[in-house]
This record gives C-alpha cells, sequence and structure tokens, in this order.
C-alpha cells in the first residue's frame, strides 16, 4: 500500500503540515533516477519494495541477487583495492536464490520445461510484502476502549501525528492487483525523513538524509514489536518516545508537551500505540 501511494498525495500532506507550529519541517528522500519519492527503509532511501528487499538481502545477509549482483565488501576494500575476486560472484557458483531460472526442472521426470520462470527471492519476497494484509488495530486491548480513544486524540493534539500521520488517503491503481486500489492507508507516517537529533543520528548517509535524518517509522503494527528505533537500542516505548527529544530533533517540542501530561494521559498514548 504504501509502495502504491502517488507521490502528489505525500506532497498534499507535506503541504497540510506546513504549519504545524511544533518546529517540524520534513522533506522526502528522492530516487536518484526519475526523481520520485522513495520511501523504503529507515532513510527512506528505497523506492520500491523490491528494490528494498535486494538491499536487506545483499545488506543484512550477505546474499546477493539480481538487483545487488556483488557481495558486500568489508569496509574500504571497495575503496582502496577493489572488490576481491570472490566478491564478484561471476563462477557460475553462486547462490541458488540469487537469480530468475528460466528453465524449471520437474523433479518427477528430471526434465527442464524453458520458459517456466521462477522468479528469484528477491521478486518473490517483494510480492509476499505487497500482498500482506496491513495490521488490524485493536479498539479494547490494552486499557480498554476508553484509554484507546484518549491516547488517540493526545497523540495528534501534542503533535505526534505530524510526522506519524495516520491516514493517507489513497491509494493509486494497482498493476498487480485491484485491491490495493483507491484503499486508505493507515501507517501513522508520512514517509518523509526529519532531522532527529545527535541523540539518534547514525552518521550515515543514503540518498539525501543525512547521518541524523529519519523517515517517519510507521507505527502500524508497532503493539506488536520487541524492539524499537533504528537500532533497537530499546524494548520500552517510553523510552523510545524519550530518545525522539535531543540537541538538533524537530522532535524536541512534541516531547516536551509529552513530558507535561499526567501519567494517565501517557499510559493512555501508549495503550493507544500498543493497540496498533
Amino acid at each position: 500500500m504504501v509502495e502504491n501511494i502517488d507521490d502528489s498525495t505525500l506532497l498534499a500532506i507535506q503541504t497540510a503540515n506546513a504549519n504545524n507550529g511544533f518546529g517540524i519541517s520534513g522533506t522526502f528522500n528522492h530516487n536518484g533516477n526519475d526523481g520520485t519519492i522513495s520511501r523504503f527503509g529507515w532513510k527512506a532511501q528505497n523506492k520500491s519494495l523490491e528494490i528494498f528487499a535486494g538491499e536487506a538481502y545483499n545488506v543484512e545477509m550477505g546474499i546477493s541477487n539480481e538487483l545487488f549482483p556483488q557481495d558486500r565488501p568489508l569496509p574500504g576494500e571497495d575503496i582502496t583495492t577493489g572488490l576481491p575476486a570472490n566478491c564478484l560472484n561471476l563462477s557460475g557458483s553462486g547462490y541458488p536464490e540469487d537469480t530468475t531460472n528460466f528453465s524449471f526442472q520437474n523433479s518427477s521426470s528430471d526434465q527442464f520445461t524453458e520458459n517456466a520462470s521462477i522468479p528469484s527471492d528477491v521478486v518473490a519476497f517483494a510480492m509476499f510484502m505487497r500482498l500482506t494484509a496491513p495490521p488490524i488495530a485493536s479498539t479494547t486491548v490494552p486499557g480498554g476502549a476508553s484509554s484507546i480513544a484518549s491516547g488517540k486524540s493526545l497523540f495528534s493534539s501534542i503533535g505526534c501525528a505530524t510526522c506519524h500521520t495516520v491516514t493517507i488517503n489513497s491509494t493509486q491503481n494497482s498493476n498487480f492487483t485491484s485491491s490495493l486500489a483507491n484503499q486508505p492507508v493507515n501507517p501513522l507516517s508520512d514517509i518523509e525523513i526529519h532531522h532527529m537529533g545527535t541523540g539518534l543520528a547514525d552518521n550515515v548517509s543514503q540518498g539525501s538524509a543525512g547521518g541524523d535524518q529519519f523517515r517517519s517509522a510507521p507505527l502500524w503494527g508497532v503493539g506488536q514489536r520487541i524492539f524499537f528505533l533504528h537500532d533497537g537500542r530499546t524494548s520500552n516505548l517510553l523510552s523510545a518516545i524519550g530518545d525522539h527529544s535531543g540537541n538538533g530533533s524537530e522532535a524536541n517540542t512534541v516531547i516536551s508537551n509529552f513530558d507535561s501530561l499526567s501519567p494517565t494521559q501517557q499510559q493512555n498514548i501508549l495503550n493507544y500505540l500498543r493497540s496498533l
């Protein structure tokens, strides 16, 4: 659904939130090839779910693939000496799941069927993500309906929803399935990148996102997560909220507003987040 949101819809939300009064002024990361808004990854550095999957396979798991055909080098290898020969994966003995197979071997007859395309893992995984339904929020758990409703209202009034936009209306037509077309999206994210200050900075630049800039993490399903923030530094949701504040962070006013709430009001927001 996020992949299928038109750029104009995201730009309209950015314009609507421009005069927010909370000191928040996000921007978009863009694809370097066609200039469109990229939206996946901690810094919204990837345009499509397929590129996102390819990067994850290579960078996180060390599996080369059609989109990232070379193994990831160790720091400095690609700059000082070039990629080592064993990183090029040109021997034909690479990973069995790294390419689309254009002939299919029938296990019962040991015969190959030409033009029976079997997609690579990256393509199949991207389609799995595209066709996986979004999480369904609870209206009663935890804390009860009244607490969750109050938390949702406070979430917006203190400024959290300025970045974590609750609903984006709506997706454009889909080339994959009509069920992805003209649907409201509830990611709790504006897909923009924001300066989060020195406390969260990882000093990694990806696309136009600098070392302290991160995409507003989509919060749908956050109630099922164990670790929070880009580096998984905490399993405490209250700590994760507090870590949004720091020198140079756009969220400082919002976190100050949160800190000014009563313990009951803060718990209502936590219940709302855990209900997602």
